[in-house]
């Protein structure tokens, strides 16, 4: 009996080392609340992924301790994925136990407690074996992508309300009218998107659909195509007919290994093993790079995305250009011709940007206004720290003034006014006129993503009339016209015995290059690199994944040449890459 005892006992260690986590069963609900995905197609035919989940953890329940991601394909590496767990680095990212083609992040110390609230987001570079032939019959030489995104066990994930978003972007250089989209299946929101354009960054054309009615357990599936020629012939997976009788269900790609195979083959005949894989290695580490900088640049905070009703009026030009994502170097510009306009302060140098702010203020600035004057005038990384505080306090200002408000509709109100500025400046009758509407108009013309081209184009011949203000900008011009520090702006003049108001004029090439090279003095002077800067703002307003290492090199995403899910798809034949459900 006794031995019996110690046989018994023996063979329970055995099972609670062998089988931890079943021993220390763990009890998961929670709600997601918030669902965001971005599902970029790179021009070299891989796809790149960005997830937002908010949870809301069950009182009743453990601590959310880890979250399995799905992927929707095996050849990624698990090593190139960043992720963070409300701002904070998540450090252990690992191959999920649960969920096939999955990675596991684990949160450790930053688990989110019972009852308790967290944001986890992901970047998820170069993933291959996502894109098929299209076979929809009604165009040719088309290329195919159809996603589900990641989910959780409906045993786990109770919730019903989430505000969801899936948005899928092209590769660059797909035309407006080139990219079709797919009705998405069992979405329960509007099957067109409620969003379409271009890309802040890249100009690239993305389909987004949004609902407050969906779920995080549910398997939607969305889709688009687009042009064949934009990615390269090999990166499209060549799918057999499918072997079962319910229509669009994938079946096993076939073809990639033989290239593959064929593809190391030939390049080690080339230039050996240790050439190939340092290559190989040095493109994934290039992919990641890219990807997590674009992803810096992206500054707003998701939610002020989430549409609501109706427009947004009575934004200034600088907070409509913060809701447009315009780039960090322009939107301090059109600050700078802010103050100057107000005669708030004047330029003592462009390079590197030297301001001297008038005493006392003048009355009527905004508060954004005040905070880059108090920046200006600090020295090295006090400025560089101070400039990010008021960019970060501009940005959560503008959300605040957003809520309840469509995104959509109100960027494209603020986009009109912006084409109506220009049009004043560019039908105006003579050069006094058009000088005139300019400096009226000038920060909302800034909105415009081709402003400095347009305003060569617009300036390149004849006079500019300069406006009141251009001394204080200009120290060159100062020096022209015999003007000071403390008293920049000159007397208008008149000429001799007929009382006509002769006006100062420059070369408008000589003008348009002051203006353009003000974002370049903003750069040099106050930002330093523009992705730096706004990468600290980021982290703060739309917190970007920094990098993050498993702790063993090599490509851990497991075997497999392309998606195993059973998820329809709109075309028979086609590839549909699905993500795994997890805790």
């Amino acid at each position: 009996m006794k031995k019996f005892k110690l046989l018994l006992l023996a063979l329970i260690l055995i099972g609670l080392i062998a089988f931890p986590r079943s021993a220390a069963a763990q009890t998961y609900r929670f709600e997601v609340t918030v669902f965001e995905v971005e599902a970029y197609i790179e021009d070299d035919g891989t796809l790149s992924l960005w997830y937002l989940i908010e949870f809301q953890n069950s009182p009743s329940a453990d601590a959310i301790d880890f979250v399995d991601i799905g992927m929707p394909s095996s050849a990624y590496n698990l090593n190139s994925i960043q992720a963070e767990i409300d701002g904070k680095p998540i450090r252990n990212i690992e191959s999920s136990p649960y969920v096939p083609n999955g990675f596991a992040l684990a949160l450790e110390d930053d688990s989110i407690p019972p009852g308790g609230t967290g944001t986890v987001t992901a970047w998820i570079p170069g993933i291959r074996n996502v894109l098929s032939e299209y076979d929809g019959g009604d165009r040719e030489n088309y290329i195919n992508f159809q996603f589900t995104p990641t989910w959780f066990d409906s045993d786990f994930e109770r919730g019903s309300s989430a505000a969801y978003r899936m948005t899928i972007i092209l590769p660059p250089g797909v035309g407006d009218d080139e990219g079709v989209y797919y009705s998405p299946e069992r979405w329960p929101g509007p099957t067109t998107p409620d969003d379409t354009g271009r890309t802040a960054a890249e100009g690239r054309v993305y389909y987004s659909w949004f609902t407050d009615n969906a779920n995080a357990h549910t398997r939607y599936l969305f889709g688009a195509a687009f042009p064949s020629q934009y990615i390269p012939e090999n990166a499209v997976l060549i799918t057999e007919p499918p072997q079962t009788t319910v229509p669009g269900i994938v079946s096993q790609p076939v073809g990639f290994f033989p290239s593959l195979l064929g593809f190391i083959r030939d390049q080690l005949c080339c230039f050996g093993v240790f050439g190939f894989f340092a290559a190989l290695f040095g493109f994934t580490i290039y992919q990641g790079t890219v990807g997590a900088n674009k992803r810096k640049m992206a500054y707003l905070p998701p939610k002020m995305k989430i549409e609501g009703n109706g427009i947004k009026r009575g934004l200034t030009a600088v907070e409509a250009a913060i809701l447009m994502e315009q780039p960090m170097d322009k939107v301090l510009t059109m600050i700078l011709f802010g103050v100057l306009r107000k005669e708030a302060a004047t330029v003592i140098q462009h390079d590197p940007l030297e301001i001297e702010v008038t005493q006392p203020l003048p009355e009527g600035l905004h508060t954004y206004e005040v905070d880059f004057l108090t920046a200006a005038v600090l020295k090295g990384e006090k400025r560089r720290a101070a400039m990010q505080k008021l960019m970060v306090d501009l940005v959560k200002s503008v959300g605040m003034k957003m809520k309840g408000f469509s995104h959509k509709e109100t960027v494209a109100y603020y986009e009109d006014i912006m084409r109506k500025a220009w049009k004043m400046v560019e039908e105006s009758d003579t050069p006094e006129v058009k000088s005139e509407r300019y400096n009226q108009t000038m920060e909302w013309t800034m909105l415009d993503r081709d402003y400095e081209d347009r305003t060569r184009r617009t300036f390149t011949t004849g006079p500019v009339f300069v406006p009141i203000w251009w001394p204080r900008y200009s120290p060159s011009y100062r020096r022209t016209i015999g003007g000071t520090v403390s008293n920049p702006i000159p007397a208008r003049t008149t000429s001799a015995g007929g009382g006509k108001v002769s006006l100062p004029n420059i070369p408008g090439s000589n003008f348009a290059a002051g203006v353009i090279n003000g974002v370049t003095g903003i750069s040099a002077g106050l930002i330093g690199n523009l992705t730096s800067f706004t990468n600290g703002i980021t982290t703060r307003t739309n917190p970007i994944p920094v990098s993050s290492s498993s702790g063993s090199g090599g490509f851990r995403g497991g075997g497999g040449g392309g998606s195993s899910c059973a998820c329809a798809c709109a075309c028979a034949g086609c590839a549909c890459a699905c993500a795994g459900g997890g805790r």
